[in-house]
């Protein structure tokens, strides 16, 4: 591969008859892949990201990638593309719309359509990542028994690990090969466990709070901010699910359970090298929230 090769793998493909030179898109490249070269795009270095600052800030539409890069689309609701500016939109209207969506634990008899799931997913994908790097997947459970079934399972780790921990000998020895963890299970998490296996026990769903859908992100840690990745496309998943009428819910002690099960993550075609970095329950509420939500005070340094 010659270097010129190198540089334009991956990188926007510039249609001469439509460039103007204006120079935007080299303005705009984070990482100086496009420059202006002889009054011509030209193309810098190796590495673009594909992050398509290029393709958006071009009046001409000079600019397309190979692969291409493609714009979501939903079935679930109609959509027209539109270019919402800074400033644009009313500061009360937005903080209104975050504020009401809330985490919801009461969920109606009410199966979510697939082709809202697929849209969900379809704009968490739209959400930033670090670097660009997208390294997200999804796994859908649609169906109430689907998502009771995964519970059954979750609950069953959790009767075996409370089983394991209750025992003070087990805790004091687990010290030398696992160091602090059981201790601290046994501290912090053993009695709402044992609490929530009690529910379940009696024919609640604790976990799930009745759920007829989840959506559970996973992906390879080797990413920029995979983290931090999957909690930007969850919340997209839950801003849309408020706007659809849906109700959702992070569950953090499935992710935990599916992080170190094995079996269970191989149930659910989760690949060995992904870890699931978040588990979103949806469903359409049994509760009407008639507040926006309080949070306690804050403090803030100013330097």
């Amino acid at each position: 591969m010659t270097q010129n090769e190198a540089f334009m793998e991956h990188a926007p493909i510039i249609n001469e008859k439509r460039c103007t030179r204006c120079g935007r898109c080299v303005e705009v490249c984070p990482k100086g892949i496009v420059v202006l070269r002889d009054d011509a795009v030209a193309y810098g270095r190796a590495g673009c990201m594909r992050c398509a600052h290029c393709y958006a800030v071009c009046a001409f539409d000079a600019i397309s990638f190979d692969p291409p890069l493609v714009a979501p689309s939903f079935t679930s609701f109609p959509y027209a593309e539109e270019m919402v500016q800074p400033g644009k939109v009313r500061p009360g209207d937005l903080v209104n719309l975050l504020r009401s969506r809330r985490s919801v634990r009461r969920y109606a008899e009410r199966p979510v359509p697939d082709e809202a799931m697929a849209d969900l997913v379809a704009f968490a994908v739209t959400a930033p990542s670090g670097s660009n790097c997208q390294r997200w997947e999804f796994t859908v459970v649609n169906g109430r028994a689907k998502v009771e079934a995964l519970g059954r399972s979750i609950g069953d780790f959790f009767t075996r690990l409370n089983r394991l921990v209750a025992n003070p000998i087990v805790r004091a020895l687990s010290v030398l090969v696992a160091g602090m963890k059981l201790v601290r299970y046994y501290r912090d998490h053993y009695a709402s466990v044992a609490w929530g296996l009690e529910q379940a026990a009696a024919g609640r769903d604790p976990l799930f709070h009745g759920a007829p859908g989840l959506i559970i992100i996973h992906g390879r840690t080797d990413g920029s901010t995979p983290l931090e990745d999957a909690q930007y496309a969850g919340y997209n998943i839950c801003l849309l699910g408020h706007a659809l009428g849906l109700g959702s819910c992070f569950i953090g002690y499935a992710v935990e359970v599916l992080n170190r099960d094995t079996k269970l993550r191989r149930s659910l075609e989760i690949p060995p090298g992904n870890r699931v970095l978040a588990v979103i329950a949806l469903g359409y509420p049994a509760v009407r929230f008639l507040k926006p939500a309080l949070r306690n005070d804050y403090t803030v340094q100013w330097l």
